[in-house]
């Protein structure tokens, strides 16, 4: 079933590219592109319980989402679009045609054929599961979806808007080949929306094709028929393209920010009136085009004249880190999400939490996959993410503060352990989740985690090598941990019992893939419990080291939370919350401990290691310690 036209995907531009100069730098941009994949997530988990067709929908529905969605939903595309294309400008000032081409299509083409290959497969596959179409497990699936009778009817799902920003990438290089050509339409368009012309040319514009092509053509996300999307979209995109430079319409956007703010609300609430009313498509739907175009480019001149007045200079790492995590966030995003729900269903939850945990998961693991892929210099471009020369380091001499070429070497065997403690928690998760995906009776309420491996599991090698490589994973992150408080002058004795707390975990998690459950000797898993008494250790360790507040809160809150977890899932020998857990619900219990059991160790490696990337550049006397001059 196709999704109305006003709940389509909304996605986000590619990552960003590099500016044409410093001054000619907009961060606004930048915000709005983040903000506008806020909203996507947002977007897309309202669609779960929108009462409309999309991949997966929870037991929950609710009727009055169709028009709390049109808060976004006329707008966020077309926003993007334009977005898109005046960053493609900046991004062309200091590069020729050709070379723009090349540097969109290498920042573009990786990451979409490796998002169709495998990130949508998954996607569909357990849509297919959900509503029936298919009874198989995921590689047979991928084998039917790239047969040859299927090759024409590929699935892209939220993949569509990278296609789309590819082909209109090259309608804006044909322009750059005839830079006459186009600063005759930057001085025509400049002139025709002069003052409040900005407000009233776009409108006309959309609502003329909203009232003629939208109703031949419809919204279809299938670049060969998809007529009235590119008419929009295309148009907004070369808009933004060749307006980005011209100051004069920027100044009208700022100058008409508020009437189209005031518009727009008005509009807001009148369109979503009429969605409700039973008649609100009144004389062939009509004025209801029109107050939709009206919504539509309103709210678009409201948020760039805002955005241009207060955010255009407000740069920062938080901004930085954000614009770079954007497009691998995007991918892999929609897969979470699908997988989440998929899995989250059967276990009947109260709406709220249910959609609270589904936020939690999708943005949590996308940005938890950023950190992962940005470090793996091989895979950065299958992510949209430049690929990150590796760096020549030829000085033998000893590593002062003044020898910031070699900084980065300083700490690199344990920066690479502690990523191993945050890859631990990643891979223990992603192998729970891909042996949840291949064992459809598995009842996540009433059995234990370990059931997975077990001989009971469809594909118990599946979960097992995940759980090895988690312990042989969690093995070095002690390691890492230990180097790493001597590394900031943190008490030796502590570092020793912290990377002891995580051999035993280690041990504990990979002697139970020898001995499967239900075997008795499976619960020598339960070894891994000595992790629990890590963040006491590691909090000893930093006790004489500055700075840390946050972590050091965090891993007392941390700890804390596993003691009162222990005491509630030991009900048989811990009385102190009787009748809290049953045999109902043990299962719920075990993953949220499970959860937070390894979920703060990605947390406390990854701070850890931005110290140490942190102390790498200012030399071995900025903490007082002698064990910092030393590396493993």
């Amino acid at each position: 079933m196709q999704t109305p036209a006003v709940l389509q995907d909304t996605p986000i531009k590619a990552a960003p590219e590099p500016q044409a100069a410093a001054f000619a730098r907009r961060a606004d941009l930048d915000w709005i592109r983040v903000g506008a994949f806020g909203l996507l997530i947002l977007f897309h988990v309202a669609l779960v319980y929108a009462p409309w067709d999309w991949h997966m929908h929870s037991r929950h529905t609710f009727g009055w989402l169709a028009e709390a969605i049109l808060a976004t939903g006329p707008w966020r595309l077309t926003l993007l679009f334009l977005v898109s294309g005046a960053a493609l400008r900046f991004m062309s000032r200091r590069l020729s045609p050709g070379e723009t081409a090349r540097a969109r299509l290498a920042r573009l083409v990786p990451p979409f054929l490796f998002g169709v290959v495998f990130l949508v497969p998954p996607q569909s596959w357990l849509e297919a599961l959900d509503k029936g179409w298919w009874t198989g497990d995921l590689l047979g699936w991928w084998l039917h979806t790239f047969s040859p009778s299927q090759l024409l009817r590929i699935p892209l799902n939220h993949l569509w808007f990278v296609l789309y920003i590819g082909v209109y990438t090259f309608a804006a290089i044909a322009l750059l080949t005839r830079p006459g050509w186009l600063a005759r339409l930057e001085t025509l368009l400049e002139r025709h929306l002069a003052g409040w012309h900005v407000l009233v040319v776009p409108f006309c514009y959309l609502a003329l094709m909203r009232l003629t092509l939208f109703p031949i053509f419809g919204i279809t996300n299938q670049l060969p028929v998809d007529w009235y999307n590119h008419a929009v979209s295309l148009a907004v995109f070369l808009f933004g393209f060749t307006l980005a430079m011209r100051e004069t319409v920027w100044a009208d956007l700022e100058r008409w920010r508020k009437p189209a703010l005031a518009g727009a609300l008005v509009m807001l609430v009148t369109l979503m009136a009429m969605t409700a009313h039973p008649d609100g498509r009144f004389f062939f739907g009509i004025p209801k085009a029109f107050v939709y175009a009206a919504n539509q480019w309103l709210t678009i001149a409201a948020i760039l004249g805002y955005g241009s007045l207060w955010l255009r200079r407000a740069d920062g790492p938080m901004l930085r880190y954000l614009t770079d995590a954007v497009f691998p966030c995007y991918l892999i995003h929609q897969t979470l999400l699908v997988a989440a729900v998929y899995v989250v269903k059967p276990w009947s939850l109260p709406a709220l939490p249910e959609a609270l945990l589904l936020l939690t998961v999708t943005i949590g693991g996308s940005l938890a996959v950023y950190e992962l892929v940005r470090r793996l210099g091989p895979v950065r471009p299958l992510w949209g993410l430049k690929r990150q020369p590796r760096p020549v380091f030829v000085s033998t001499a000893p590593l002062t503060a003044s020898d910031p070429a070699t900084a980065p070497n300083r700490f690199r065997r344990r920066r690479w352990l502690l990523w191993a403690g945050i890859g631990a928690p990643i891979l223990a998760t992603a192998s729970f989740l891909a042996a949840t995906l291949t064992y459809p009776d598995f009842n996540h309420a009433t059995q234990y985690i370990s059931v997975l491996g077990s001989s009971a599991a469809p594909y118990p090698g599946l979960f097992n090598t995940g759980i090895l490589l988690s312990g042989m994973a969690a093995g070095l992150a002690g390691a890492g941990f230990a180097l790493a408080l001597l590394a900031m002058g943190g008490n030796r004795i502590a570092a020793a019992v912290t990377f002891l707390a995580f051999a035993l975990g280690a041990a504990g998690l990979i002697l139970s893939t020898v001995w499967l459950y239900p075997d008795p000797m499976h619960a020598i898993i339960n070894l891994g419990l000595g992790i629990q008494l890590a963040p006491v250790f590691i909090l000893w360790g930093l006790s004489r080291v500055s700075g840390f507040r946050r972590l050091k809160i965090f891993l007392a809150v941390v700890f804390v939370a596993m003691l009162i977890l222990t005491a509630i899932t030991n009900y048989h020998f811990i009385p102190l919350f009787p009748g809290v857990v049953n045999a109902d619900n043990v299962g719920l219990w075990e993953r949220i401990y499970a959860f937070v059991l390894v979920g703060w160790v990605g947390v406390t490696a990854f701070l850890l290691e931005r110290r140490l990337i942190s102390l790498a550049t200012q030399g071995p006397d900025s903490t007082g310690s002698a064990g910092i001059a030393a590396e493993v």
